[in-house]
């Protein structure tokens, strides 16, 4: 799952039909709601950047097959020589395939946060990231410090069924029926499926908004999401936490 189940709730859950043309296979995933043009009843899609659509709640299905996963790890650049840090996955998030795109922060523990650049070869302040190898190349300022990097990566098949396992072959009511649960109302998440890039720790209630492939980030003019951070992504825990309210007020 992308989410952990032990430790997220919601106070209601339904069945929503899924948009045409919209597949849904995660869980924990940022939903957003539409009319049907032919039914005029209320289907669910694959929350985007769109402004323009409501927020429903968060997907929770019967069997899902898990693309996407976040990691926080720790590392230390070498102190000298080739100052290159490899992370130990690859296929990183990336919108457009590119370091500088991709869903990656990484902070140095003197200089602070870095700037994302593509491959090559970085400056003053910066990190360069080889999206599909996971390698990291530092300026000569952050040789030999600790940092600290967090980042969505690709799942190959084999890696989802290992990590998340796959559920019992008879749990397809959701798919067979073109629906997908729900999860909304009052409750807490602790989701996967976030822009790595933001700082969550300094985010504040009511910046928090829909990203591409139903993940969340800060603001960015995309639809609002009703939720405050409780909980921030970490080596021990890489899930954020968020409280949130759809369909009411947190205060």
């Amino acid at each position: 799952m992308s989410y952990d189940l032990k430790r997220s709730h919601f106070s209601i859950i339904l069945e929503r039909k899924v948009a045409s043309g919209s597949v849904i296979t995660e869980e924990g995933v940022l939903l957003q709601a539409t009319l049907d043009a032919g039914t005029g009843e209320e289907v669910v899609l694959l929350a985007t950047a769109n402004s323009g659509l409501q927020i429903a709640g968060f997907a929770i299905r019967d069997n899902a097959d898990n693309s996407t996963t976040s990691v926080v790890e720790e590392a230390t650049v070498p102190a000298t020589g080739t100052l290159e840090v490899q992370l130990s996955n690859n296929n990183i998030v990336s919108t457009a395939g590119t370091g500088s795109t991709a869903s990656l922060r990484c902070v140095a523990e003197t200089t602070g946060a870095l700037t994302l650049v593509n491959d090559g070869v970085p400056g003053d302040d910066e990190v360069a990231l080889a999206p599909a190898t996971g390698l990291l190349t530092f300026h000569a300022g952050e040789a030999g410090q600790a940092i600290t990097v967090t980042y969505r990566y690709n799942l190959t098949v084999a890696e989802s069924r290992l990590l998340f396992f796959q559920r019992n072959i008879n749990n397809e009511a959701g798919a067979l029926f073109g629906q997908v649960g729900v999860g909304h109302g009052h409750g807490e998440i602790f989701t996967d499926q976030y822009d790595a890039t933001i700082d969550w720790a300094t985010v504040a209630v009511g910046a928090i908004n829909s990203a591409v492939d139903g993940t969340v980030t800060e603001g960015g003019g995309s639809t609002a999401l009703d939720a405050r951070v409780i909980s921030v992504p970490n080596v021990n825990n890489p899930l954020l936490g968020l409280a949130f309210n759809i369909g009411g007020s947190l205060t």
